[in-house]
């Protein structure tokens, strides 16, 4: 008769001990399954495999080699079967111990661990919300998106003066070769062409982040400047628009239209966190901390990249903060996301919301020709990258924050 039994010893909203005890038939079953296995691994002159004596084994390997090999055996099986029969999920390595182990049986232990908090949502439905409302166009996002489209039809024109200057476009030669460069004062190898002048040889020194500097010398060719068109009607036509007042119409509606996604979409977040602080979740500390440990070490890495904005340590120093203190930052960023994510996972439970791969197929072929691109080769290129599960996933959680907006009831706030 099997006596195996699975039981939960302790527990709390994060942390969870179970109980394994196993009686004396299944000791003794693991036992000889690790002397089965060593009979028939083990190549003794005079034996054929799989009939080497067990009385032989024990004098050559030692009986303790045997128990231990059935101790881990079951402690790995039984463990797994324990998780499973109990329905937990740890988020941290088991921690064996309270061993209690007979050659003749039984066989019992303990395993330690954290788990993910359970969630009992909240009345998510109907939720109450005040909201700034939607913000109008301004001059500046009108101008600025003009000044871009200025920009695109800019022409190069020979300068007058014979001297560079910040913005210039100047022609340079290096031995055989020849070619263009835009000069910018916060450039730090352009910057240096200015003042120089037409007809005249620069000597430049770059700083590297390895070795020495490097020296170059550039013959300054010819002189060019960017010259933009005046924002009218001949601007608009250039564009494609009948004329100016057109042309700012799209635009109006376009940046409007722009403006009124990123509120949908900034009030889809609000909603779930809404629901987020309505519930005490608790998250186990050690996976806390080694996420954001680990998430740290990632932004310690990108600022090590040669074109990152600045290393490490200025990081700190302009944002006056220990990397204590920003570890802790990492932490708080870390909890959030686990909470939305324990959230979200629950509200698609309670939804029964689930896309099969030939819908998500249907939905990455709808926006990749909405966008413009063969879905084939988007479909290809979201699973060669391995992005088909993460695109899987923002799809299903698109159809929750569908859900809470649609059956929100927004408050707008006055001005």
């Amino acid at each position: 008769m099997n006596n195996t039994q699975y039981e939960i010893k302790e527990r709390s909203a994060t942390d969870v001990t179970v109980q394994v005890t196993l009686d004396a038939e299944t000791v003794k079953n693991a036992i000889d399954a690790v002397y089965r296995r060593y009979s028939k691994e083990t190549q003794i002159p005079g034996f054929r495999k799989g009939r080497v004596p067990r009385a032989y084994l024990n004098s050559r390997f030692g009986v303790k080699l045997f128990t231990e090999e059935a101790e881990k055996d079951m402690e790995e099986e039984h463990l797994q079967k324990a998780l499973a029969d109990l329905d937990l999920h740890p988020v941290t390595t088991p921690e064996v111990k309270d061993v209690s182990f007979d050659s003749d049986g039984p066989f019992a232990f303990t395993a330690s661990f954290s788990v993910l908090p359970d969630v009992e949502l909240p009345e998510y439905r109907g939720i109450e919300l005040k909201v700034k409302p939607l913000e109008g166009v301004t001059e500046e996002e009108m101008n600025g998106t003009l000044e871009e489209i200025q920009r695109r039809f800019a022409t190069l024109a020979p300068k007058e003066s014979d001297t560079i200057e910040d913005g210039d476009i100047a022609h340079v030669k290096e031995g055989e070769k020849e070619w263009d460069m835009r000069v910018d004062s916060e450039n730090q190898v352009t910057g240096k062409m200015i003042g120089h002048k037409k007809g005249e040889t620069a000597d430049l020194e770059i700083a590297r982040d390895e070795g020495d500097p490097l020296h170059v010398t550039l013959e300054v060719v010819e002189i060019n400047q960017v010259v933009l068109p005046e924002i009218n009607d001949d601007l608009a036509k250039d564009a494609s628009f009948d004329s100016l007042d057109a042309l700012k119409a799209d635009i109006d509606e376009k940046i409007a239209a722009s403006k009124s996604e990123h509120r949908i979409e900034r009030i889809k977040g609000d909603l779930l966190d809404h629901i987020v602080s309505q519930l005490d979740l608790p998250l186990p500390e050690k996976m806390v901390e080694e996420m954001a440990a680990e998430d740290l070490e990632h932004f310690k890495k990108n600022l090590e990249h040669p074109e990152a904005p600045m290393p490490f340590e200025e990081y700190l120093s302009e944002r006056e903060k220990s990397e204590d203190e920003l570890l802790a930052e990492f932490r708080e960023g870390v909890t959030q996301r686990l909470q939305r994510e324990l959230v979200m996972a629950k509200l698609i439970e309670a939804e029964s919301i689930s896309i099969s791969d030939e819908e998500l197929e249907k939905i990455a072929t709808e926006e990749a020709q909405e966008n413009g691109e063969d879905p084939i080769r988007f479909i290809a290129r979201l699973k060669a990258n391995e992005q088909w599960d993460a695109y899987h996933t923002e799809k299903t959680n698109a159809r929750i924050f569908d859900l809470l907006y649609e059956n929100a009831k927004l408050i707008e706030e006055s001005e």
